[in-house]
This record gives C-alpha cells, structure tokens and sequence, in this order.
C-alpha cells in the first residue's frame, strides 16, 4: 500500500507549512487526485487517518477533489477527446495528458494563534 508513503509524505509538508506559519493546528488539508495519478483515494483517506495522529494535523480532515483525464494537442493546446485515436482534429498533432495525472497539496486550513 504506496498510499502510506504518500499519506507521510502529505504529513511532513503539512506539518513543514504549518511550523512556516506558526499554526496551533491543522483543521483540513486539500489535495487535488488526478484520476490516473495511481493513488486510490480511500486508501489515501484511511492512510492519513493513521499518520495525522500525535501531530499537528491529528484530526484533520482529508478533502480530496478528483481531476478527471483531461488530453489536449502539443501543437495547438486544444482539447482533444479521448478516444482510440489521441490525435489533434484540427491540426493533427499528437495529444499529450494535460490533466489527471497529478497528485497535488492544494490547500491548507490551519489555526494561528
């Protein structure tokens, strides 16, 4: 289960932002999932319910917000339908992924004294 390593990895940037701004506490953290970033978001969720605790993230919660694929040409930047074919219908061009592969730190609810 990678999603562990992924889960410490949250905590350790959480906690590093929340030292940076002098946060009491961590209320909810944000991470944006790409739908093919690998990370299978219950495990994520169940993961960080593990590693948030005796921290300053320990009770918050985990939003995560799915990034659907998204395929766009290399030439031209328009959006290209998936489909068998991930080539450009104006230009021709091959398509390359330009969403829903990421795995981002969004954003960060925390108190401050």
């Amino acid at each position: 289960m990678h999603e562990y390593s992924v889960a410490s990895s949250l905590l350790d940037l959480v906690e590093e932002h929340a030292r940076a701004q002098g946060a009491a506490r961590v209320v909810r953290v944000h991470v944006r999932i790409g739908e093919q970033s690998g990370v299978e978001p219950e495990l994520l969720r169940t993961a960080w319910e593990l590693v948030r605790e005796r921290s300053a993230a320990d009770g918050a919660s985990l939003a995560l917000h799915a990034v659907p694929l998204r395929w766009a040409c290399r030439a031209c930047e328009k959006d290209v339908p998936p489909g068998d074919r991930l080539r450009c219908p104006a230009c021709g061009a091959p398509a390359h992924l330009a969403a829903g592969s990421e795995l981002i730190l969004d954003r960060i609810e925390m108190e401050v004294e």
